[in-house]
């Protein structure tokens, strides 16, 4: 079978787009060695040509990665350079045999000519590939039910990065055994955000006794309010810019959670939870933050000040 050696992949997961390129290098038994990877918002077309037709030194094939090819896109992303296409086009009917080249773009304009002409010329790879189906990937030997699976996801606030990490650790703690509930609650442990997300969930959806409990059990930890205040203020300007987003881009969360740069899931879930703050509510809440801001810069008890703010919820 004729190996490809254009590839387009439609996404904007970093993981899954990490999968596929792995998946592209085992179909052409080839390793990250012979990566070489272009930002595209930078990096002008005719470089990466350069490069894919220039003799390949010391290594028998190069496998060059275009990343944010916006201009495949609607629309172009903010301060990318602009892009000639006339070389580019003539590279795409008469590629080198030698080296690949893996386009990376997270949506597609069907209208342009050079789109069409790559639907036609290259693999086109569009599947998402979920965290259930990673996990199941990566688990090698050993195995988990579906309840852990989505217990470990949960755990780990569907973060695709430390879910992986995550699961590299439970793989040598077990060995070849089933990896169970209690596994993940010994071994992974969970940052100082992860414990305090629950806490600030409760302030969100203004369940006062909830958010008591989480705020002692908390303390009783060792946990410093110095900790917890900057990132409730976090979450709470999280919230705020995202709700106005939300309405400028017609509830699209995740387009909204890439342009704040957060993980999707939590950021759903941190704006489903305070669907009862309005925007002044917030503003409200960020000026009380302030201040404990204030307290504990000038090394005054923010203790009291954080309790209060619970009461008030």
């Amino acid at each position: 079978m004729e190996m490809k050696t254009i590839y387009l992949i439609i996404s904007n997961n970093h993981i899954t787009i990490k999968e596929h390129i792995s998946n592209i290098l085992k179909d052409n038994s080839l390793t990250e060695e012979y990566l070489i990877n272009y930002d595209m918002n930078d990096i002008s077309l005719d470089t990466v040509i350069n490069d894919l037709d220039t003799y390949n030194f010391l290594m028998p094939k190069k496998v060059v990665v275009c990343d944010n090819c916006s201009f495949l896109s609607p629309t172009k992303n903010k301060g990318a350079i602009e892009q000639d296409l006339k070389n580019f086009t003539k590279y795409i009917n008469n590629p080198s045999p030698e080296n690949i080249l893996i386009l990376i773009c997270d949506k597609l304009d069907e209208r342009k000519q050079i789109v069409k002409l790559l639907k036609e010329k290259a693999e086109i790879i569009s599947k998402e590939v979920s965290i259930r189906d990673l996990i199941k990937l990566h688990l090698d030997s050993c195995k988990m039910s579906n309840f852990v699976i989505e217990y470990l996801i949960d755990y780990c606030g569907n973060d695709y990065d430390k879910i992986l990490n995550e699961l590299e650790k439970l793989k040598c703690y077990k060995l070849d055994e089933e990896i169970t509930k209690e596994d993940i609650d010994k071994i992974v442990l969970k940052s100082f955000n992860d414990s305090a997300f629950p806490l600030f969930d409760a302030i969100m959806r203004r369940n006062k006794t909830r958010a008591i409990n989480l705020y002692n059990e908390l303390i009783e930890q060792g946990k410093s309010i110095k900790d917890l205040i900057p990132l409730l203020a976090e979450q709470f300007r999280m919230i705020y810019n995202g709700k106005i987003l939300l309405k400028e881009h017609n509830n699209n969360f995740e387009e909204v959670a890439n342009i704040l740069k957060i993980n999707p899931y939590r950021f759903r879930k941190s704006i489903e939870s305070s669907y009862n703050y309005t925007l002044s509510d917030i503003l409200h809440k960020l000026e009380m933050i302030d201040d404990m801001e204030i307290m504990m810069k000038t090394n005054k008890s923010t203790l009291a000040c954080f309790e209060v703010f619970i009461y008030s919820l």
